[in-house]
């Protein structure tokens, strides 16, 4: 609300002092105008249209020609009734041959006018305002007076200049935000066309400073979103070249037959075989990971017992655990836990947690397994979590890496997998509005997912 409030009273503020600049500058302007054109003669002459213009219309309205008294008083009423009291109307006397005022509607407090001069108008010019006593026969026995004081010419011409150079003003004032707006939109086109290094320069402290930031942010987001993708490709091609140069080369060594008994020839076969095993997987991991990530993916849900899950998927991997000189502690709660959504997918997520446990940990450790409810922003989860010993030291920012596509922790990558176990399971998390969070000690590490309870 604060940034609002800044942008909207910068332009309050420059609207109001252009208008104040727009009037002094325009009555400067008007009155440089007025000295150098009107003169004496000329102010008499307007004076004298302008005058002449309404005596005119007072006398179509009052229909003075007609020469009757009652007429005339009749149509003053009438147009009483229909203009303010600061009108043409109070400024009209009827008055004898004498000049006796006999009638007036005015405040003026005249009684008398001298009519020695007879009828026509008799008119002062005082600066840019003039006085005109205006005498009309009526009939034989009234005259009709008509006292008109105004402005020589109206002020059309300084209310234009003020309109014109309070607009002027303004669009110098705001010119600086206008120009920096044009280069925001340029920058904008520039990391539109592939330039994502490209940065906005901060200006101002307004909304338009906070534009510029986000765009900013914007742009660091999508150059570190490139890099990803640039990375993502190169792995790709490393870890499938291996597998495809390893199949080509023992399927050339078959085809040449390269082997000096049939033992070698089944090795060779074998490993033909576990190579393109292992090439499907991966393949089936990125069919399957880019399938999450799309938004329009729609799941299957049904209840399902998280306690009953968890004890199928490691029936059995006891043997494995030992085999690796792990302990496994399993603590699950007494009291079923459901959750609601797609049981291969949480089945899944679970597993590769599980299994990326069995495959990093350190020897002869303890890898822990628990299920829990908890409350998170007051709403119930069921929290599977599990702990164990990296055979590693790793940062926070190397733990956070494990959720990207293809991040391995061997970077030589001579580590068989895909590299999108964490991540798969991170993308099935989310398309069930769970949470997942990592949390680390020295070596230890701890991954837990939530999964939102049946209601």
């Amino acid at each position: 609300m604060k940034k609002l409030f800044n942008l909207k009273g910068e332009i309050v503020v420059r609207i109001i002092i252009s208008i104040i600049l727009g009037f002094i500058f325009s009555a400067l302007l008007s009155n440089l105008y007025k000295n150098i054109f009107y003169t004496e003669d000329k102010l008499i002459s307007l004076a004298n249209e302008r005058n002449t213009s309404e005596l005119n219309m007072i006398k179509n309205q009052l229909h003075i020609e007609d020469g009757n008294e009652e007429v005339v008083c009749e149509n003053i009423k009438r147009l009483e009734k229909m203009t303010p009291e600061s009108s043409f109307i109070n400024r009209i006397f009827i008055v004898d041959n004498e000049g006796v005022v006999k009638k007036s509607n005015g405040k003026f407090k005249i009684y008398k006018f001298n009519l020695d001069k007879g009828e026509g108008t008799y008119l002062v010019v005082n600066e840019y305002k003039f006085m005109a006593t205006n005498v009309m026969k009526l009939n034989k026995d009234r005259y009709i007076v008509y006292l008109n004081e105004n402005n020589i010419y109206d002020d059309k011409l300084m209310f234009g200049l003020l309109i014109v150079i309070s607009f002027m003003i303004f669009l110098i004032f705001i010119n600086g935000r206008i120009k920096y707006i044009n280069n925001i939109s340029k920058d904008v086109r520039k990391i539109a066309t592939g330039n994502l290094s490209n940065r906005v320069n901060l200006k101002y402290n307004n909304e338009l400073t906070s534009l510029a930031k986000d765009i900013n942010y914007m742009a660091k987001e999508l150059e570190n979103k490139d890099l990803t993708e640039k990375e993502f490709i190169t792995n790709i091609s490393h870890d499938l070249r291996t597998p495809l140069t390893t199949i080509l080369g023992y399927s050339k060594m078959l085809e040449q037959r390269v082997y000096s008994n049939e033992e070698e020839l089944e090795r060779y076969v074998s490993i033909i075989n576990k190579k393109g095993i292992y090439l499907k997987n991966m393949l089936d991991d990125f069919f399957d990971y880019t399938k999450l990530c799309s938004k329009d993916m729609e799941l299957e849900k049904v209840k399902i017992n998280l306690n009953e899950m968890i004890m199928q998927l490691l029936d059995g991997e006891e043997l494995y655990f030992k085999e690796k000189h792990l302990n496994l502690n399993v603590a699950l709660e007494n009291d079923a836990i459901y959750t609601y959504g797609n049981s291969i997918l949480i089945a899944r997520a679970i597993d590769n947690l599980i299994s990326n446990a069995l495959k990093y940990s350190k020897e002869n450790t303890e890898v822990e397994i628990k299920l829990q409810r908890n409350t998170v922003n007051k709403k119930e989860y069921g929290v599977f979590s599990i702990n164990n010993v990296s055979k590693t030291k790793m940062s926070k920012d190397e733990i956070n890496d494990l959720f990207k596509r293809l991040y391995k922790m061997d970077k030589s990558r001579k580590d068989e997998g895909s590299g999108l176990g964490l991540a798969i399971t991170n993308e099935i998390v989310k398309v069930h509005n769970g949470f997942i969070h990592t949390k680390s000690n020295e070596n230890k590490i701890e991954f837990s997912i939530g999964f939102v309870l049946e209601s």
